[in-house]
């Protein structure tokens, strides 16, 4: 069945994209970060920071993906990472990067701070796709 049009225009960015982790002790651990459809799967890039620790003890994530101008408008995606490999030069961050800023990666360079590329496999998608009311409801 193919995903629902609106995944991958959000996907395609540049939308906040909200990622969703498990603590140590089970507690959901939330940031934002910039997102990016590849095939079927959706990658994310992080250095060495809270979530990406969460991950590699328990792959369970959900990311929410909305559109800014329309907040009745977004994607919600369960699933598994299934893949953390470092971005040793920097070429998915920059590619994110571009989609987001317009431009390379400004904040670090590979040998200051290590990242790493997050392949995530959805499980299950949910959209809500409402347009906002044209006129006033009285």
């Amino acid at each position: 069945m193919p995903r629902p049009a609106i995944v991958d225009e959000l996907l395609s960015g540049p939308y906040p994209c909200c990622v969703t982790t498990l603590g140590p002790k089970g507690e959901p651990y939330a940031v934002y970060v910039w997102c990016a459809a590849e095939g079927a799967r959706v990658t994310i890039n992080a250095a060495e920071v809270r979530w990406l620790s969460n991950l590699r003890r328990d792959p369970r994530i959900s990311l929410a993906i909305v559109d800014t101008g329309n907040i009745l408008r977004h994607v919600t995606i369960f699933g598994r990472a299934r893949k953390i490999s470092e971005d040793t030069d920097y070429k998915h961050i920059d590619s994110l990067s571009q989609i987001y800023e317009g431009r390379r990666y400004q904040y670090s360079t590979p040998d200051q701070v290590p990242r790493y590329k997050v392949v995530v496999e959805p499980k299950s998608i949910r959209t809500l796709d409402h347009d906002p009311p044209t006129e006033e409801i009285r």
